[in-house]
C-alpha cells in the first residue's frame, strides 16, 4: 500500500513538473508609455486569460538595431516586437521570421496591413490638423490648401523627417495623383517646399506638434493623429481630405523559441474584439477589416481607417531603398 502511495505521489510530481515546464514565456517589446499600457488592456492581458500556459513578460525597448543584433548574435530574448513602416520589409528577412500565415489569418487584414514578415497591429496617420480659431467657418482642406499661404495664412508645424509624408504632401499639393507619387520627385516636391519655407516651424517630438498647434504659434500642421486627437479640447481640427497612412508592425525576430505562441499571439491581438477595444483607448485604426467601432465610441470618426479613401498610402519599400538618399538632400534643402 505505502508503494502505491508513493508511485502516486512520484506520479503527481512529475505531472506537475511537466505543466510547469511546458508554461512558455513571451517576451513582447513595444513603444513604453499610455500606448503600450493600452495594449496590454486590449491584447496582452486577455491573451493570457485566454492561454493561461503562455505568459507575458512586457519589454518597452523597442528598437530595429537591438533586434538585429540578437539575431546576429544568438542571443535572441525578444518573441515579438513593434517597429514602424521602416522595418519588416522583405529586404528585412535575413533578421525575421516569416509571418505563419496557417496561424494568422491573412484573409481578414486591410490592403498593405499584412505581409511576408510583418502585420499591422494598428492603421495610424499623419493628417492636417488646424486651430478652428484662425479660420472659422473657412477651414484648409486638403494639402493644396496646406500649400496655399495667401489663401489660409500663418504658420505651419512639420515634422522634421524627410520619411514623415512631407514629400508626399508636397507632390499631391502640386497636382499630382496619389498613384503616381513613387518614385518621388524630390526636385520637384523640394520646390514646393520652398514656397512655405519662411512659413515652416519644424516639430522632432510629437509634444512639440501638439505645442505648436495648441499655443497657437502654428496655424495648422501635419502631425500625428494621437497628438490632433490629445488637444482637440483645445479647438485643434481635423481634415481628412488627404492624409498619409503608417501603422505600428508586429515582427517576431528569427531564432526566437517560441514561434508558434507568437504567431499565436498575433492572431488574437489582431481579432476584432481585441482590435475594437484597443480603437476605444487610443485613437488608431484597427488592421483587420472586420473589426466594427461602435458609433458611439470616444474616437469614432478621429480613427484613420474611418477616412481608407482619401488615405495617402506611402511606400514603404520605395523609402527603405532611397531613404538615406533623400535624407541627405533633404539635410541640405534645410542648409539652403
Amino acid at each position: 500500500m505505502r508503494s502505491k502511495i508513493i508511485i502516486a505521489a512520484l506520479a503527481a510530481a512529475l505531472t506537475g513538473s511537466a505543466a510547469y515546464a511546458e508554461e512558455t514565456t513571451l517576451t513582447i517589446s513595444s513603444y513604453g508609455g499610455q500606448y503600450q499600457a493600452d495594449q496590454a488592456k486590449a491584447y496582452f492581458q486577455p491573451f493570457m486569460a485566454r492561454n493561461p500556459d503562455i505568459k507575458i513578460i512586457e519589454d518597452s525597448s523597442t528598437s530595429n538595431a537591438k533586434l538585429k543584433a540578437m539575431v546576429e548574435t544568438g542571443n535572441v530574448t525578444l518573441d515579438l516586437m513593434l517597429t514602424d513602416d521602416s522595418f519588416g520589409l522583405d529586404s528585412d528577412a535575413q533578421w525575421l521570421e516569416p509571418i505563419d500565415y496557417t496561424i494568422v489569418d491573412r484573409s481578414k487584414f486591410i490592403e498593405g496591413a499584412a505581409g511576408n514578415y510583418r502585420v499591422a497591429s494598428d492603421i495610424e496617420g499623419t493628417v492636417l490638423a488646424y486651430n478652428e480659431q484662425e479660420f472659422g467657418d473657412n477651414p484648409p482642406k486638403g494639402f493644396a490648401d496646406f500649400f496655399d499661404t495667401e489663401k489660409f495664412p500663418g504658420a505651419r508645424t512639420l515634422w522634421k523627417y524627410a520619411a514623415s509624408g512631407i514629400f508626399e504632401a508636397a507632390l499631391i499639393a502640386d497636382g499630382v495623383k496619389p498613384e503616381e507619387l513613387y518614385p518621388i520627385d524630390v526636385e520637384r516636391a523640394l520646390k514646393k517646399l520652398d514656397t512655405i519655407k519662411s512659413d515652416i516651424i519644424w516639430w522632432e517630438t510629437g509634444s512639440q506638434a501638439e505645442q505648436n498647434l495648441a499655443s497657437g504659434e502654428a496655424a495648422m500642421g501635419l502631425v500625428w493623429i494621437g497628438r490632433a486627437a490629445n488637444i482637440a479640447d483645445k479647438g485643434i481640427k481635423v481634415d481628412w481630405t488627404n492624409w498619409t497612412s503608417q501603422a505600428g508592425y508586429w515582427v517576431v525576430p528569427k531564432g526566437t523559441k517560441n514561434k508558434e505562441a507568437a504567431m499565436k499571439a498575433i492572431q488574437f491581438f489582431t481579432e476584432p474584439e481585441q482590435q475594437v477595444e484597443f480603437a476605444k483607448l487610443m485613437p488608431y485604426g484597427p488592421s483587420n477589416k472586420n473589426a466594427k467601432i461602435p458609433e458611439d465610441s470616444k474616437f469614432k470618426g478621429l480613427l484613420p481607417t474611418d477616412h481608407l479613401d482619401t488615405r495617402i498610402l506611402m511606400d514603404s519599400e520605395w523609402w527603405a531603398k532611397n531613404g538615406a538618399a533623400v535624407d541627405l538632400r533633404f539635410q541640405e534643402w534645410l542648409l539652403q
